[in-house]
């Protein structure tokens, strides 16, 4: 082919070329608010091929009210992209909220043969905003907790030895010995209580390394193993085969692993499926980050508790510290990361663990 042609079929798929570039999912609408046009990304945002979109209407599409729509396109609006609301979208066993931004799209003669939405995927960045909001409370609420627990912790060794003192004195057949042996377990169970709590609070020194999440990941579920059979839990893995390296305290991170998928099992109290992924997210503007998440096919968590999962000392297990999950949350925030949870639209709950991704060979190089 000469260089003239190859020139000329360059110049044709130029349109093309440039709106898959975009890092924004892209629509073309036409004057009845029909799709002629989907780009590259909204085929990855959506999981659907942009061809099977072609002369539906947005509202179907985006799955919004009619008349929600056209308040967002009014005609004085199309002259600037502006910023609107914001749409959830059941994609497969999911849903992602998106950022619609709309502008009109005009002929040579200034006339609207239609218009162009630009959509921002901003599921991610929506559940880290919600999550930074509580962590900044439990930040001030950790900071409290921390000088209690060592005011209770004082007198409460105090209070053992003297009902150890007390029990070495009374004879083995006495009955009341078997009760102070019950107040001893009672307060080994508060002295976990705060200890989990001061862990929370002020967590352990971190000793940072690089560490691969794959195999971290995969030494916890087989440790797990027989654990999971015995509650009819079934695992699934899906790793990525990319190199998955973060910079971690290992055993910190392996005590999350632990605790999410632990938790996770519980919820599925009649037996299931634990599906745990471990993939990369690359952004343009931003670092890479290893993904990795647990999704149950339990019962999912209830509406009415689902803002205090991350609360220290919320639990709905009857021996439960409820302090699980709040360690998680600022390990992997200590770490430069962020843990979330959702709901998944087909049942079960899903927590997401994000981490930079580091170049471990990179590293190696520069050191």
């Amino acid at each position: 082919m000469s260089t003239k042609l190859q020139l000329d079929a360059l110049v044709q798929r130029a349109p093309q070329l440039i709106l898959d570039s975009f890092d924004q999912g892209v629509l073309a609408l036409d004057r009845d608010e029909r799709v002629i046009f989907g780009n590259r990304k909204l085929e990855e945002i959506l999981h659907v091929a942009a061809a099977d979109l072609l002369g539906r209407r947005i509202e179907k599409v985006l799955g919004i009210p009619t008349e929600k729509w056209l308040e967002v396109r009014r005609e004085d609006r199309f002259a600037q992209p502006h910023e609107s609301f914001e749409v959830r979208v059941p994609v497969e066993d999911s849903e992602v909220v998106l950022r619609p931004t709309v502008m009109a799209m005009r002929d040579e003669s200034g006339s609207r043969q239609g218009s162009v939405v630009f959509l921002e995927d901003v599921t991610d960045s929506a559940a880290e905003e919600e999550q930074q909001k509580k962590l900044d409370r439990l930040i001030s609420l950790g900071e409290l907790s921390a000088c209690v627990a060592h005011e209770i912790r004082n007198p409460l060794t105090g209070i053992r030895t003297t009902v150890q003192f007390v029990a070495s004195k009374l004879r083995p057949q006495d009955s009341r010995k078997e009760d102070l042996d019950d107040v001893i377990k009672e307060l080994d169970r508060i002295e976990l209580i705060i200890s989990g709590l001061l862990q929370f609070a002020r967590p352990q020194a971190s000793r940072p390394g690089p560490t691969d999440v794959g195999d971290l990941v995969g030494r916890v579920l087989d440790n797990l193993d027989l654990q999971f059979k015995g509650a009819g839990v079934e695992i699934v893995r899906d790793f990525t085969e990319d190199p998955a390296h973060v910079w971690t305290d290992s055993d910190l991170l392996q005590q999350v692993v632990l605790n999410l998928s632990i938790n996770a099992m519980q919820a599925m109290t009649e037996g299931g499926t634990l599906k745990v992924t471990l993939g990369l997210k690359r952004y343009r503007t931003k670092k890479s980050m290893v993904d990795l998440i647990f999704a149950d096919s339990g019962p999912g968590i209830p509406p009415d508790v689902f803002e205090k999962i991350f609360d220290p000392f919320f639990t709905t297990r009857p021996l439960g510290t409820g302090l699980g999950l709040p360690i998680s949350l600022q390990i992997v925030r200590e770490q430069g990361g962020a843990l979330t949870a959702r709901n998944l639209p087909g049942g079960g709950a899903q927590f997401t663990v994000r981490l930079p991704l580091v170049n471990v060979a990179a590293q190696a190089e520069s050191a």
